[in-house]
């Protein structure tokens, strides 16, 4: 089943949009037109009794004059017709039906009763329901965009990373696909789970897990019942070797009411849920910020082969203040005993030091050919396990900068990121786009590091011990 649900989510081969506008603008006109716009490649139709046509696309009263059944529907339609729709759709043969009318669990026990119809529909039937309340879900390589968010409305390219995405919330969601693919990221599935009546966002996730075009495995959950199916999806990500980064809302009793409110969920015990994710070599984070970080270091896959860190640096303030964030998050700073060190020392000036941190001083910025010479020395070096560098400002200059840092990154299969703080933002963006992670504080840079150094441990201990 968790395969077929990835398919029917993710690769339909037919997709009927029930109670479709015309109007590309509302809510309910946004699905046809993002799979229209974004090259859908199956048949696409739609419901809606008033037309013959809606934005180009054959329309049908009902799902039983449809010439196929579909393998997905989106239902549009308001929470008091959701129910007729199903039915409809369940009768016709539809694999799976995307709800995203709000007013049911969530809104008290009139809108509970229409859920739990809902859910008894989809076990009298076997047709799969994601939502309600939801954004609904999206595949970027398979061009299929089934949901109403705000974050397609623009032209901008989608960037296709082996990342699966999938959210209890549609805004925590649809906030960290916009900032990924803003770092030039971005994901590959993402699904919105709502008020999961049916699927399950550890469901979708545990089915990601099997895809082998996912690397890595990022999911919200607000409902920290069902454990058993959490160790499941934890256990099945490592031993696939693919990181699974958790946040989890509804930590405390103030959040816990936030959850109740929103999806009608009950946030359960969400210091075992993390114990259990982190026993398995998965990532527990508590917050967006940490959540994209810690992801961005995941660029091109580059794991830890242990916690010894190499910081190099123009300034001696930021390095104190990159070693101690790097000590705090578990990771080991200490100084070469190797020949290494003098090789380094023979291309600076006296008062730069060779310790680690390495300040290298103003030299970083107007001697491009020690940079490269360092860089060269310290992806060599076999006392260091990952490497960060911390600069910032320096428009001028930057373009060669880049170039010495893009080169040292493709020399090296260690985990490289960088740091820099400050100046235009041009230089960020022109190593995020060549796929270095790059954040603008150093103290970001070496706490998500540290996050993957330690998950990528665990995974390593478990292994052997199995």
């Amino acid at each position: 089943m968790t395969g077929r649900l990835a398919d029917l989510l993710f690769r339909p081969r037919s997709v009927v949009v029930y109670g479709a506008s015309s109007d590309p603008d509302k809510l309910s006109g946004r699905p046809l037109d993002y799979l229209k716009r974004f090259g859908f490649p199956g048949r696409v139709f739609a419901v809606n009794p008033k037309r013959a046509e809606v934005q180009g696309v054959p329309a049908f009263r009902s799902t039983a004059d449809l010439p196929a059944p579909a393998d997905l529907a989106i239902v549009v339609v308001p929470a008091e017709m959701v129910l007729g729709a199903l039915r409809e759709c369940a009768d016709r043969g539809v694999g799976a039906a995307i709800v995203f009318a709000s007013g049911f669990a969530e809104s008290g026990p009139a809108g509970a009763r229409l859920q739990a119809e809902m859910k008894a529909l989809t076990a009298a039937t076997g047709m799969r329901i994601l939502g309600p309340n939801c954004l609904g879900s999206f595949s970027v390589s398979n061009r299929t965009f089934a949901t109403f968010s705000t974050a397609f409305d623009g032209d901008e390219a989608q960037i296709d990373s082996p990342i699966g995405l999938v959210t209890q919330s549609g805004a925590v969601g649809t906030f960290t696909y916009s900032s990924m693919n803003a770092l030039g990221i971005g994901v590959r599935y993402f699904a919105n789970t709502g008020n999961e009546a049916d699927i399950t966002a550890v469901e979708i996730l545990r089915a990601l897990a099997d895809e082998p075009d996912v690397d890595v495995l990022m999911g919200h959950l607000e409902d920290g019942r069902g454990i058993d199916a959490v160790t499941e999806l934890a256990r099945a990500a490592a031993d696939r070797d693919k990181p699974l980064l958790i946040l989890k809302g509804g930590r405390t009793p103030a959040g816990a009411r936030a959850v109740r409110a929103h999806t009608g969920s009950v946030a359960g015990d969400s210091r075992l849920l993390e114990e259990t994710i982190e026993r398995y070599g998965g990532i527990a984070v508590h917050g967006l910020e940490d959540w994209a970080d810690t992801a961005l270091a995941l660029v091109g896959c580059r794991r830890p082969a242990g916690p010894r860190l190499t910081i190099v640096t123009l300034s001696g303030g930021c390095a104190a203040i990159a070693a101690d964030a790097a000590v705090e998050a578990g990771l080991v700073v200490q100084t070469w005993r190797s020949a290494d060190r003098a090789k380094v020392a023979a291309r600076l000036p006296s008062f730069a030091s060779t310790l680690n941190p390495m300040d290298m001083t103003g030299v970083m910025l107007t001697d491009i050919e020690s940079l490269t010479a360092t860089l060269e020395v310290v992806c060599a070096n076999d006392e260091t396990d990952s490497i960060c560098i911390v600069l910032g400002n320096a428009d001028r200059g930057a373009a060669e900068m880049v170039t010495s840092l893009q080169r040292a990154y493709a020399s090296t299969g260690k985990p490289f990121l960088v740091s820099w703080t400050g100046g235009s933002g041009r230089p960020r963006l022109e190593l995020l786009r060549s796929g270095i992670p790059t954040y603008t504080d150093p103290g970001r840079a070496v706490r998500a590091l540290g996050r993957l150094t330690h998950a990528g441990l665990r995974r390593t201990a478990l292994r052997v011990a199995r």
